[in-house]
């Protein structure tokens, strides 16, 4: 399951770019801020959403958590295999438009 766990690897490192890049973005709107410099900018409808950078960075760190207890997960016996497998595998299962994503890591059921 080496190259699930850097497919993940990858992925993590790609989400916590966008969500760097978001929170200087983040930080630029605050500085430009419709009341004048250091104002917040007032958010309505769709622009307020829980998918903040500060929320995708802690997401991040939690994923990087599991992949580095994998071998502490129990490997209970499942229909996907080991449970170990079966949490990379759905961890992996949010990135399955990606074009390295393999079909043979796909959870059914």
């Amino acid at each position: 399951m080496a190259d699930i766990i850097e497919f993940l690897e990858a992925r993590i490192a790609e989400d916590e770019t966008a969500a760097g890049e978001l929170a200087a973005a983040e930080a630029a709107a605050y500085e430009l801020g419709a009341g004048g410099p250091g104002q917040p900018v007032i958010r309505t409808g769709l622009e307020v959403s829980p998918f903040t950078a500060a929320r995708v960075l802690a997401e991040c760190a939690a994923k990087r958590k599991i992949l580095a207890n994998v071998p502490l997960v129990t490997d209970i016996p499942s229909q996907m295999g080991g449970t170990s497998d079966y949490v990379l595998m759905c961890l992996a299962s949010v990135y399955s438009w990606h074009p390295e994503y393999q079909e043979g890591w796909a959870v059914t059921g």
